[in-house]
């Protein structure tokens, strides 16, 4: 069915993808030997690595995940779904004409060539009588005023009808002189009775509560099959001048200096086919709602008041102006020209060949993208579970953005997974249309996280592709820990990190073989102990350092590692360890000492959120800057509640 106006009337990302690499080098931000925000670079390293770790064994971490921070998704409980278009997305899209005859100048025919590709333009419909259903009246009677009515062909006499089912195809017909009667029997039947398809003609104005709604042709009153239904039989013409103001705002036909009279036309010949393909019912061939297209009359006027009309001269115009005119299947069948309000950018296929939408893209169309949050709570009750903690899109078609329409998504809920089709999905949860992505974040929130990201853990700002990479992911449902250990584990922050320790144990910066080795270290799974460990523990770091004094070594590996220098007794103590287990482990113990740790961990928390280590995080995430934890912690830390307010403080745009 056709989905109309509102109220008027790339791939799917892979969620693992390491973070690719980033224009640009970024500079030092601080003398810093955690490495936290440094340039890349990379040195030779020795044969000590596989050694030593079979000395120290490997280390096994614990992750605590509940200690001081949030964690992603925890605590707000919400969905957000990011998306664009609005309808099913078949066929024509009503601001995508907009947008090619307003904004890109086509004609009516180009746009209707566009979507409804495999028909052909015809003008040889005419202008036959069409019967309307009108829902709003199944099962009720009939009320009818205006002067002249008739009953099949015999004046009733009156200037209001009533009639109302009886018995089965027997409905009995009484006049009056208003909406409100008195009513007696018409006389014009034995008892006042006609059978099931009794016509009333005149000037028709339907009576409704307070007002009266005025319709051209004749109404027919049936037996719907034990139920009384009212038929509006009219030209199709007339019957259009109706649907155009209710699908299409007649507004358009101004826009662009009267360009849009060319959306209003490629909309009458797309309404006209769509109805004369129907065949709604055996005593109808279309209904007056959403159903098949919206249709309310000629008028309305309140009790008293003046007439307000819904038929439009500019709608009127281009009605007039396409006459006779629909799209033809090969076989000559009049097509079923569906349309929707927007289709965001590529129409969904079906019936006519999938295209790329451009007009769409018009400025003017508030459903190139939309976003809704609703909680996990709202999202089951609607799919009649008790509970809601994820969905994941599984399946997209693979037309434009994000990968397309969502062809299928899957939620966890506590009685299992359930599987939805896009439209379903829609359906259930009231969406604009099947082309979302879904996450805890809306497109500025994942947009002002990507770019924390980039200037918190890599130190400088994000080129807009990658900014949009990022959002990408997070809004394609990728969890804020997953996108935040892309960073902390990213090949540039290896350099960073490599550049650094070079710096600090070496006085020089990395040659480019070196650096790739030990950045293939850490890539392997390497600590920020291992790299210290071997980059200090080298014999050009005891000359650089100490000038082959193991003492001057100590002092200039705790400057390094802890920010301060060595005392007589820590230099000796060091030193007499180096002669027994070798200056590698001497790095190894003061990069693993509960000293170092804490120091790096204070400059996460100061670098990401702004404050201290409380204690409850130090208990918890010092320990694991024993091992992975220089990539693990900051990927936990960035993916807290904490840090994702700190970035849309920081970017409230986006």
């Amino acid at each position: 069915m056709p989905e109309r106006y509102p109220a008027a009337g790339r791939g799917t990302v892979d969620r693992r993808a390491r973070l690719r690499s980033v224009r640009g080098v970024a500079g030092c931000a601080m003398d810093d030997p955690t490495g936290w925000k440094a340039r890349p670079g990379g040195p030779v390293p020795s044969r000590w690595t596989m050694a030593l770790r079979r000395l120290l064994g490997v280390l096994t971490v614990l992750v605590l995940w509940g200690a001081g921070l949030p964690v992603a998704g925890a605590a707000d409980g919400d969905l957000t779904f990011n998306g664009r278009g609005f309808g099913h997305g078949r066929g024509m899209s009503q601001w995508g004409a907009y947008g090619y005859s307003v904004d890109l100048g086509a004609d009516s025919r180009a746009i209707l060539d566009h979507y409804y590709g495999g028909t052909s333009h015809a003008t040889n419909a005419g202008n036959p009588q069409i019967g309307v259903e009108l829902l709003g009246l199944r099962s009720r009677e009939t009320l009818l005023t205006g002067p002249g009515l008739t009953m099949n062909g015999i004046a009733l006499g009156r200037d209001a009808v009533r009639i109302r089912g009886v018995a089965s195809n027997t409905f009995e017909v009484l006049v009056g002189d208003t909406c409100a009667g008195p009513w007696t029997v018409w006389t014009g039947t034995a008892g006042g009775r006609v059978g099931s398809g009794a016509t009333v003609g005149g000037e028709l104005r339907l009576c409704e509560p307070g007002s009266i709604r005025a319709y051209r042709g004749t109404m027919g009153i049936v037996d719907g099959g034990g139920f009384q239904t009212t038929v509006n039989t009219l030209a199709m013409d007339d019957y259009l001048r109706g649907v155009l103001p209710r699908e299409m705002p007649a507004s358009w036909g101004s826009a662009g200096g009267g360009r849009g009279m060319e959306a209003l036309e490629v909309q009458a010949v797309a309404a006209r086919s769509y109805a004369l393909s129907s065949q709604w019912t055996p005593y109808a061939r279309t209904c007056d709602s959403t159903a098949c297209q919206v249709y309310t009359g000629a008028y309305t006027r309140p009790d008293g008041g003046a007439v307000s009309w819904i038929e439009d001269g500019r709608t009127d115009t281009a009605v007039f102006a396409t006459t006779g005119q629909v799209r033809r299947r090969a076989d000559g069948s009049v097509a079923r020209t569906e349309f929707s309000a927007s289709s965001g950018g590529w129409t969904a296929g079906g019936e006519f060949p999938a295209v790329e939408d451009r007009g769409d893209n018009t400025a003017a169309n508030p459903n190139r993208s939309w976003s809704v949050t609703l909680t996990q709570a709202q999202v089951a009750a609607a799919l009649g579970v008790a509970s809601v903690s994820a969905a994941r899109v599984t399946q997209r078609n693979g037309l434009g953005a994000d990968g397309g329409r969502v062809l299928q998504i899957v939620f966890d809920t506590s009685s299992g997974q359930r599987t939805l089709t896009g439209e379903q999905a829609r359906t259930a949860l009231g969406l604009k249309s099947s082309w979302f992505t879904v996450g805890s974040l809306s497109t500025a929130q994942a947009r002002a996280y990507a770019r924390s990201l980039y200037l918190d853990v890599l130190g400088h700002p994000g080129d807009e592709p990658g900014i949009g990479y990022w959002t990408a992911v997070l809004l394609g449902g990728a969890d804020r820990r997953s996108v935040a250990y892309g960073f902390a584990a990213s090949d540039e922050r290896y350099r960073q990190l490599v550049h650094t320790t070079y710096v600090w144990a070496l006085r020089r910066a990395p040659d480019a073989g070196g650096a790739n080795v030990w950045v293939n270290l850490l890539a392997r799974g390497g600590t920020l102990n291992d790299l210290n460990a071997g980059i200090y523990g080298s014999g050009e770091s005891l000359a650089a350092l100490g000038g082959g004094d193991v003492r001057l070594w100590v002092e200039g590996l705790y400057r390094g590692v802890l920010g301060r220098g060595a005392n007589p007794d820590e230099r000796n103590y060091w030193a007499g360890v180096a002669a027994g287990s070798g200056r590698s482990a001497v790095a190894m113990a003061v990069s693993q000492s509960a000293e170092a740790r804490d120091r790096r961990l204070g400059e996460y928390y100061r670098v990401l959120l702004g404050r201290a280590v409380d204690e409850g995080g130090r208990s918890t995430f010092s320990p694991m800057l024993a091992g992975r934890g220089d990539f693990d912690v900051v990927a936990i830390v960035a993916a807290s509640d904490e840090y994702r307010v700190r970035a849309e403080g920081r970017f409230p745009d986006g």
